[in-house]
């Protein structure tokens, strides 16, 4: 089977890094055709025999040289996050190169899922994928559930399950489970999706991830970690929760309340946004024969 020629859009951010760790791991050039082409804004970047720096300071559609570069790439990977004007600028590039797959910048929650009970939630996104779609190229969304970043989300900012400073304010049950996904684990499905011939046989959503945990595991590795004991000092049910979620929402959305938004996700259980009932991993990693998951 043939290599595939990659181009990524947003290496250096926070999911680039990882993809980039990914490539340079050895598990998949076996299956690359390289050097896989990064697109960035800033010069500077030294590029190597796996990875070629491609200078676009405005990521545009009109730039002759970036178009030039990306022409007959297989796949194009987007990791920037939302922004309309550079998804604008972004389907206008995939239109005019014509890749075999895009890959865009979805991650995380299911919005589809979400949508259900609280219509127009990121929809940014799913537009995005939308459009990309109408031009005839395949799009595979990754889903990945909730991140789980030492030192970082989940670890020391567990704001998504409740935590703060004076203690949990709680949304549905303290033992409801729901997926998580290691970054590390994220990059390797990236470059795993990127490379499955062939891409007529990928579904349009894919389901990743690393292990299932629960609220509670939250809260007892948060306590173990900072040495302290958390006391529930409020409680709501996750249909109260839902119903704060969408009246917040219906008045706009508010990226100060994303944490809210996830921490009610959480709270509504199986296949409504952070917990699955069906994952992918084993279309893309078998028996972990290419990787190991990551764990909490």
């Amino acid at each position: 089977m043939s290599k595939v020629s990659i181009a990524i859009i947003g290496l250096n951010g926070f999911i680039g890094k990882h993809v980039l760790n990914a490539i340079n791991s050895g598990v998949f050039d076996s299956k690359i055709q390289f050097p896989v082409k990064a697109i960035t804004r800033k010069e500077g970047s030294q590029s190597t025999d796996k990875i070629k720096y491609i200078v676009s300071p405005e990521t545009s559609p009109d730039d002759a040289n970036l178009i030039d570069s990306l022409k007959g790439v297989d796949a194009i990977v987007e990791l920037t996050g939302p922004n309309p004007e550079l998804f604008s600028k972004i389907e206008k590039i995939v239109e005019k190169v014509k890749p075999k797959l895009f890959i865009p910048s979805q991650f995380g929650v299911d919005i589809a899922q979400v949508n259900s009970y609280a219509p127009g939630f990121l929809a940014l996104k799913t537009q995005h994928s939308q459009a990309v779609r109408k031009l005839g190229i395949k799009v595979v969304d990754i889903i990945t559930a909730f991140f789980a970043v030492p030192g970082s989300f989940l670890y020391e900012q567990a704001g998504g399950v409740g935590i703060t400073e004076k203690g949990v304010n709680l949304i549905g049950d303290i033992d409801q489970k729901f997926h998580v996904s290691k970054l590390e684990d994220v990059g390797n499905v990236v470059l795993a999706v990127a490379t499955h011939q062939p891409y007529s046989d990928l579904p349009d959503t894919i389901h990743v991830a690393s292990e299932v945990i629960t609220v509670k595991d939250v809260i007892d590795r948060y306590e173990k970690s900072k040495g302290i004991k958390l006391d529930i000092i409020s409680k709501k049910s996750a249909e109260e929760g839902k119903k704060e979620f969408v009246d917040k929402l219906n008045a706009g959305f508010n990226p100060n309340d994303f944490v809210f938004y996830l921490q009610v996700i959480v709270a509504q259980g199986l296949d409504k946004g952070l917990y699955f009932s069906k994952l992918d991993n084993e279309l893309f990693n078998p028996n972990e024969s290419l990787w190991k998951w990551g764990k909490f």
